[in-house]
């Protein structure tokens, strides 16, 4: 009923990710179903450190587990910088299924 995605990233000034995610049970096609953009719980600002990850927080479907339940999902991760040389750079991305 809920996703947790944890992922550390390296965010340059003038530039921006965003997440989005879709979930849907066995017998439907997960294509048919829409992308929908999720908030970052934390609030870290652009960083020109050489080497600093900061770790981003999500909570898909809120404390309470509101989505409908599921039994797969997608993740999409979508990039935007004005200096096409300085662009965010992941890594350790986790994410964990929630239940009830």
């Amino acid at each position: 009923v809920g996703l947790k995605v944890l992922l550390a990233a390296k965010r340059p000034p003038n530039s921006d990710f965003m997440i989005f995610y879709r979930t849907c049970t066995g017998d439907e096609l997960l294509g048919d179903i829409d992308w929908t953009h999720i908030t970052e719980e934390t609030n870290n600002s652009p960083d020109t450190a050489l080497g600093r990850f900061r770790e981003y927080r999500y909570l898909i479907g809120g404390k309470g587990g509101d989505l409908l339940a599921f039994s797969k999902f997608q993740l999409k991760i979508c990039m935007r910088a004005i200096d096409e040389a300085k662009v965010p750079t992941f890594k350790d991305l986790r994410v964990i299924a929630l239940g009830v």
